[in-house]
């Protein structure tokens, strides 16, 4: 069961206005995070766009997509590069948030989520009156990629990610990370870990439409076993970490709290979003819990209740 701060769904108490650029598109856009009722889920707006113009944060509205994380509505509208934002929500335990964008792409910021979340503390995050849902893993769940990355769910009373990269730049190398979500973990292990890409990629990514906006304010950049970036690295296991809170972002997507275990080798975006597919193509391997409250020498606490596969 959920601590009793991480029990009731939450969202923020005033609208936070952001802007900035987007990494890939190079494209300056101008955000607003709002309040939302119980419910109501982290939702997007392309306000850029009259119609047809609203797309859910969900699993089932992820599509394909090169270096970032995309979600579409059913007219084929969609926002780009959500993982770092969703990371914050998740890391915050917000449930409930209309996010504005007059772009097709989120900021990047410094590349973290380290902006966004020190604003949606600012700005106060609330309890509201209606608990949480919990999706729980009750059995294994695995993919596989070509490449011999994969990724699997296994059981945990809480959110866990345990993940390994390997990479042939040895400025990187090969890193290990395990991780218990929290609040306070979150802020203190991953909330500022930026994203990186090597040097010798950056032309073929350009040629490509991508990391139009990347800069070394906003990206880490490695070449040949060197740290191009001046200020260097915020911690020595940053690269895993970024990584870590990639897959947080992207858990999120499940669309409520999850209790388990993430295990991934060269965890991406495509493999984590894979990994969420099938599990719920395996309706046997999780359940979907609801809490109903009651009172207790005048404090209230929650038992679970409909248990619902």
């Amino acid at each position: 069961m959920p601590s009793m701060n991480n029990f009731f769904q939450k969202t923020i108490s005033r609208c936070i206005k952001l802007k900035g650029i987007g990494l890939h598109s190079g494209r300056y856009v101008e955000v607003r995070m709002l309040p939302a009722n119980e419910d109501h889920g982290i939702v997007f707006v392309r306000n850029d766009f009259q119609n047809n113009n609203i797309i859910k944060a969900n699993i089932f509205n992820s599509v394909d997509s090169t270096l970032c994380t995309r979600i579409e509505n059913s007219s084929g509208l969609g926002v780009n590069t959500i993982e770092h934002f969703m990371a914050a929500f998740n890391g915050l335990s917000i449930d409930n948030l209309l996010i504005e964008v007059n772009g097709p792409e989120m900021p990047i910021f410094d590349g973290s989520s380290k902006v966004i979340a020190e604003n949606l503390i600012k700005s106060g995050i609330i309890e509201q009156n209606k608990p949480k849902s919990v999706l729980k893993i009750k059995k294994e769940v695995s993919v596989f990629l070509e490449d011999g990355s994969y990724a699997k769910f296994t059981p945990s009373d809480r959110l866990e990610i345990s993940i390994e990269i390997d990479f042939n730049d040895f400025a990187i190398g090969k890193q290990k990370l395990d991780y218990r979500n929290s609040k306070n973990s979150f802020l203190r292990e991953l909330v500022d870990s930026r994203t990186f890409c090597c040097f010798e990629d950056i032309e073929n990514m350009q040629n490509s439409g991508l990391a139009i906006g990347g800069s070394l304010d906003n990206a880490i950049v490695v070449d040949n076993g060197n740290i191009l970036n001046p200020e260097g690295l915020r911690s020595k296991n940053e690269f895993v970490k970024h990584k870590a809170l990639d897959c947080l972002g992207d858990l999120y997507l499940i669309g409520m709290q999850l209790n388990g275990k993430l295990s991934s080798y060269k965890p991406g975006h495509k493999l984590s979003q894979k990994l969420i597919k099938q599990l719920f193509n395996q309706q046997d391997c999780y359940n979907i819990t609801n809490f109903k409250l009651f009172k207790k020498n005048n404090l209230f606490d929650a038992e679970i209740v409909n248990a619902a596969s």
